[in-house]
Formats: structure tokens, sequence, C-alpha cells
């Protein structure tokens, strides 16, 4: 482990109290057709409406990442996965740490989207929209670079 890094570590709290230190666990989906690449549009929750975002969502306990990326395309994109392959695993954060498994997946069109989207549609990936979610774009830049 270098300097810059820094160990997990289990803070004990008092009965009652919530920890500074958060972990999400979550699956993205890169979903392209040619150079264009899928997003979703949000309604809701608040803090992501009117935002465009790749096709995501934090793995519920226990669940297994693969399963949880199956389950995120069919709930929120409204199709059957195909060709789901495990392209990078991603770590963010010091007191809120995102641990993110990057899929790329196939699917044949979009269906019946979840009521928390607006729409998904494909963008070109050098004409992404200005409302694309900073995180997301940072996975999406970051799987980019590492992937050359």
């Amino acid at each position: 482990m270098s300097s810059t890094q820094k160990g997990a570590r289990m803070v004990p709290q008092a009965p009652g109290q919530q920890s500074e230190e958060l972990a999400h666990v979550s699956s993205f989906a890169i979903i392209r057709r040619g150079n264009e690449l899928l997003l979703v549009k949000k309604l809701r929750p608040e803090f992501t409406a009117g935002k465009w975002v790749l096709p995501s969502s934090v793995i519920y306990f226990g669940e297994d990442p693969e399963a949880a990326m199956k389950r995120i395309v069919r709930e929120q994109v409204g199709t059957e996965p195909k060709d789901v392959k495990l392209l990078q695993v991603q770590s963010y954060g010091d007191k809120h740490w995102d641990l993110c498994f990057i899929y790329s997946v196939s699917i044949d069109g979009v269906g019946k989207l979840h009521p928390d989207n607006e729409k998904a549609e494909y963008f070109d990936r050098g004409k992404l929209p200005p409302e694309f979610r900073g995180d997301h774009l940072e996975v999406l830049q970051n799987f980019e670079v590492k992937s050359r």
C-alpha cells in the first residue's frame, strides 16, 4: 500500500450514533451502440432529477455484482441484458467510499423504463449532455483511461 492510500477500517460506534464513514457498492452498465452510449434521464430521487446517468444502482447487501447488473438493466431499462462482462472495478473516496463494478452489457432495445426514469437515449461519446451527472462522468472517464 502506498503512503497516499488508506487502509479500510471499522470504527466502533456508540449505540444510537451513526458513523461518518459510509460505503456504497454499485454496478454500472456501459451499453454501447457503435460509438454511442446509453444514458438514462432520472426523475427521482430528487438529488438526481433532471440528470443523465449510466444505468446503475447500489448493490443489495449480499447480492452478487453481476446478478445486480442484470437486475439493474431489467429494472431501469426494461429489457433483458445479454453478454454481461465485468470490465473493471473502481474505488473512490475517503470517508464516503464507493466501490464500483463496471460492466459491458448488450441489449436488443430499450423496454418499459422504471418509474424513476424519464427516458433513455443513446448519445455520441463526444457529445454527452451537459446534465450528465459528474460522478458518472468520472466513472466513465476513469474506465476509458484505464482501458487504453
